[in-house]
This record gives C-alpha cells, structure tokens and sequence, in this order.
C-alpha cells in the first residue's frame, strides 16, 4: 500500500469513528505530547473535524531530571498547533510523579479539570495497536482475570482512541506523508520496566523468532477481548444495584464461590475506574474478608477499603 492510500485510510477511519460515536458535533481536546501517536492524532482531526471544536493541550510533568526536554516540548507542541490553527492549551504538574500510573493519574485529572473549564466533552487519545498489545499482555502477567482483556475501547466515557486498529509504524509513515516532524520523550522507555521490556526485547524477539507473529497475537487477543465483551460479565455486579454508592453487599458476596468472590471484586474495581490491580491482590481482599466481621480499613490494588459486617465499599 502507498503511503498516500495509508494516509487516506488513517483520516477515513477516524472520520468514520467519529460519526459512529456521534461526536461531529462533540468540542474535543486532544492530549498532546509532540510524540509520533499524539501529533498523527491532531493532525489527522484537524482535518475531519471542525477548527471550532478542537483543541489540544501539553501537560508539562514538573521539574525533574527531564524538565528541559518538557520546555523544548511544550514550545514545539505551541508552535504545531499553531501551524495548524488549533487553540493550545498547557498545564503544568505542582508534584512529581514516581510511576508511570501516577503520572497518567495527575495527567488525566488536570485533562479533566481544563476540559471541564474550557468546555471539552471528548478528550482524544493516541493510544494505537501496539499500547493495547502491550497492556493486555501487561494484565495477563498480573492476572487481572476477562474483564483485563478489553483494556481500552475506541469510545468510552468521553475518551476517544482512534487508533487503537492502527500500528506505531503505519503512524510513522502518516506522518512522512503529511511532512511533520515529532518530538519524543527520552524518559518513554523508562517509566514502566515491565513495559519497556515487552515492547523493545519480547515482542522483538517473538517478531524475530517468527515473522507476523506479533501481528497475529494482537489479533488473537483481540477476538478473545470480543467473546469476553459478550459474555454477562457484569452479571454480579448488576446484582448489586447500590454499589456505586453503599459498595458491596457483604451478605451476598458470602454467598459467592471464591472464583464468583474475586470476579465481585474486580468487576467492581472496575466500575470504579482501577484496573491496575492483580489477581494476588483480589486474593489478599478476600482473606481480609474471611477473617473479621469487625469494621476494617486497608489500602490495596490502588484502593482504600473498608469493611464491615453489612458492607464492602470503596472510599472515594
């Protein structure tokens, strides 16, 4: 395929997602870092989809070892955006992260605070085949039971990923087409260790190994991530009507065998928005669960609990 004919497919698939998930009319920012996924994302909507309602911000991660990369950054993404007559947004951390899920956390509630100041209701990602690889792989290692599978969707919750069919080599080729240069974050492949081997000596080994091979388990999980999303995988947690604001029926999750407890358990993480936990730590929650019926408070897959003889909640 010529490189024209990717570009034109890359701006027609995004076109059609956006129509499918109804956001023509939807004000989007886009989360924008200079990096190859980010800058093939807002030129791609800068194109099919209206100046008016676009726009794009650089979250800057405060004053450590990588601050200058971070100004140099900034001002590139500034002068992008202006290139392409799109409004640019930057914000600035007060703290400084020490994972790499910390620093998706302080990203994304400052997104939210801008979004809702500014009037976005779509934040667009450039999370593209090879993140949602990485993670489902990254879950399987944890343990994070089938909800683990379908990771992240296109559009959901006002995030929109279109990307998610495309790989970071048909990106970069997009993006020589389209004559833009990018600016990426030396501190990329540091952040997750785990990750980083996955991406840079497992899946290069397995390519190496036996070639398409990465390609076909990526679609291999994904036709397993389907089957999971039409199974009644939220059958437990719909039996608890008042979770979202009592948490679990404690009475009911007795009932439940230990498999069904720990399914209770993640889907209910789940609903919450926590999806970095594993089956170790579910585990640690049912022998907590087990031994008192006494009021108890515990911190564990990123959460803190408390339970007591009636309830198993969450605390916001």
């Amino acid at each position: 395929m010529s490189l024209s004919r990717a570009k034109q497919d890359l701006d027609h698939q995004a076109w059609k997602l956006v129509r499918q998930h109804s956001l023509q009319n939807k004000k989007i920012l886009v989360a924008l870092s200079g990096g190859v996924d980010s800058t093939a994302l807002l030129r791609v909507l800068s194109k099919i989809h209206k100046k008016d309602l676009l726009g794009a911000c650089y979250f800057h991660h405060g004053e450590d070892a990588n601050a200058e990369y971070r100004k140099e950054a900034q001002a590139f993404c500034e002068k992008l955006c202006k290139k392409l007559e799109i409004p640019f947004f930057a914000l600035k951390s007060s703290e400084l992260a020490k994972s790499e899920a910390q620093y998706r956390e302080l990203r994304y509630e400052a997104l939210k605070r801008l979004m809702a100041d500014e009037g976005f209701t779509v934040l667009a990602t450039g999370h593209h085949r090879d993140d949602l690889l990485e993670t489902r792989l990254l879950r399987l290692i944890r343990g994070t039971g089938a909800q683990g599978f379908q990771a992240m969707l296109a559009y959901k919750d006002g995030i929109f990923r279109p990307f998610l069919e495309v790989t970071k080599k048909e990106l970069k080729k997009y993006l020589r087409e389209e004559k833009l240069r990018t600016f990426e974050d030396p501190s990329n492949s540091s952040l997750d260790p785990l990750r980083n081997w996955l991406r840079e000596e497992w899946l290069k080994a397995l390519e190496k190994r036996q070639r398409g091979a990465v390609a076909s388990l990526a679609r291999s999980l994904e036709t397993i991530a389907q089957e999971v999303s039409s199974q009644p995988w939220g059958d437990l947690l719909s039996q608890n009507e008042s979770y979202k604001t009592q948490g679990l029926s404690r009475s009911f999750y007795l009932t439940l065998s230990p498999f069904e407890q720990r399914r209770l358990l993640a889907q209910y993480l789940f609903s919450l928005g926590k999806k970095d936990f594993s089956q170790a730590q579910l585990e640690e929650i049912q022998k907590r669960l087990d031994k008192s019926q006494k009021v108890i408070t515990f911190k564990t897959a990123g959460a803190e609990w408390e339970i007591n003889a009636e309830q198993i909640k969450v605390q916001s």
